[in-house]
């Protein structure tokens, strides 16, 4: 009985529930548009981390991520090929290189800066020309090719030129190095002596990362072991075909590690970015920031639509109280009209808020560069099911909550004043 009351008032009074029902909608909406944003910014900013800097797992030998920064060279892998041919035993790997890292100074005969240095494969870490990348971001529009490493002038890494270097843009301009030009490297070989390398000046690149590109150098691995006279290399980068695929990985990388008796360590991508970890930190906060006050609009709404309902229909209160309505069934009408209401606003407004994700997503918000970055980006937001999920249930617990209050108002009611109120 008092179901069917509450389903007829909702369409009896047509102008009060567009009202009740146009604000669940726009909280609705907001809310899976804020959340598809936002979930875009973290798959590009994970996406670029990973395909330009750490790849999704790395592989040290144990005792390097605690003191391998102030001693490297005495944390190399030295069974390197053994290790590379267990990796890839596993389905879900896409590849896997070696790296070398060092530092040292790098000179033009004018001009002499420190840098970090990477000997890596060029087979697998290739520099992409910005057509080039222009290409991958429309054949993935979801953007996960935005951090590949770009060529802004030359040419990448060639396996066949053993004496090629590209430069991140940063160090380049800090020693105004051009493509073509002649530079010095001069480090420390794995025994401390001094050793020196002259090298061209392939390319010069950049990263999504601005500190990245001032300070790093590119040259084929190689070379940089004949640099610091070693045949070791210092990790191995591991690419997978999907990213959450990485702790899984992991694990099975650990077993097989332990089985082999391999004296090695691992880091997933995600530990070895402390910016990525920050940034969604600091804008999950800022998500919730944003839902909390959506919250606190549509509930003073949809509140002061129903606080109107009840002045406007203290006469019809009266009659179903005379007729033995009891104050608890007053109060479960109102909670179901205002339960009803959130499910028909969220499913609407689950609706609404797809097509305009979707209708967003295939143009694309030109976003300037992040914090520290110095690449633009395009966004494209998502469609998330648990925020589907999430938003219709804010839907129905808004409308149920929105509505308490009038309803025990209107339970409070003297039968004989309500009746005689005009």
């Amino acid at each position: 009985m008092i179901l069917k009351l509450a389903v007829r008032n909702i369409f009896r009074h047509r102008t009060r529930s567009l009202i009740t029902l146009s604000t669940i909608v726009f909280g609705c909406v907001a809310i899976i548009f804020i959340g598809g944003f936002f979930e875009d910014v973290f798959i590009q900013l994970r996406e670029g981390f990973i395909e330009a800097q750490t790849g999704h797992i790395q592989v040290y030998k144990v005792g390097f991520n605690q003191k391998g920064k102030v001693d490297p060279f005495n944390y190399l892998i030295e069974n390197s090929g053994e290790v590379i041919s267990v990796i890839r035993q596993l389905p879900e790997v896409d590849y896997v290189t070696p790296r070398i890292q060092f530092s040292g100074l790098l000179s033009t005969g004018n001009n002499t800066v420190s840098f970090i240095g990477q000997g890596v494969d060029p087979r697998y870490e290739r520099t992409l020309s910005k057509e080039a990348v222009a290409d991958l971001r429309k054949a993935y529009k979801e953007g996960v090719k935005q951090g590949v490493t770009t060529l802004k002038t030359g040419q990448g890494l060639d396996s066949n030129d053993e004496y090629g270097v590209i430069l991140g843009e940063g160090l380049a301009a800090g020693i105004d190095a051009k493509a073509q030009s002649s530079v010095t490297l001069l480090t420390n070989t794995v025994d401390g002596s001094n050793n020196a390398l002259d090298m061209k000046v392939r390319g010069v690149f950049y990263t999504s990362s601005k500190s990245f590109d001032e300070v790093f150098l590119r040259l084929p691995l190689v070379t940089a072991q004949k640099l610091l006279n070693t045949e070791s290399v210092q990790s191995l980068l591991i690419k997978l075909h999907h990213t959450d695929d990485t702790q899984e990985v992991k694990n099975k990388l650990q077993s097989l590690f332990q089985e082999k008796h391999f004296n090695l360590e691992m880091r997933t991508w995600d530990e070895l970015t402390e910016f990525y970890a920050q940034t969604v930190d600091l804008f999950k906060k800022f998500y919730l920031i944003m839902k909390v006050i959506i919250f606190i609009v549509v509930v003073l709404s949809i509140f002061n639509t129903m606080s109107m309902s009840v002045l406007e229909r203290i006469s019809e209160i009266g009659t179903i109280m005379a007729m033995g309505t009891r104050p608890k069934g007053v109060i479960l009408l109102f909670l179901y009209e205002g339960i009803g209401l959130g499910v028909i606003g969220g499913v609407v407004g689950v609706i609404l808020g797809c097509a305009i994700v979707q209708v967003v997503s295939g143009i694309g918000i030109t976003m300037p560069p992040p914090p520290g970055g110095n690449v633009g980006w395009l966004s494209h937001p998502m469609i998330v099911p648990k925020v589907l999920f999430s938003t219709f249930v804010f839907s129905i617990f808004i409308g149920g909550l929105s509505a308490f209050y009038p309803a025990y108002r209107a339970s409070r009611l003297v039968i004989t004043e309500a009746l005689r109120y005009r």
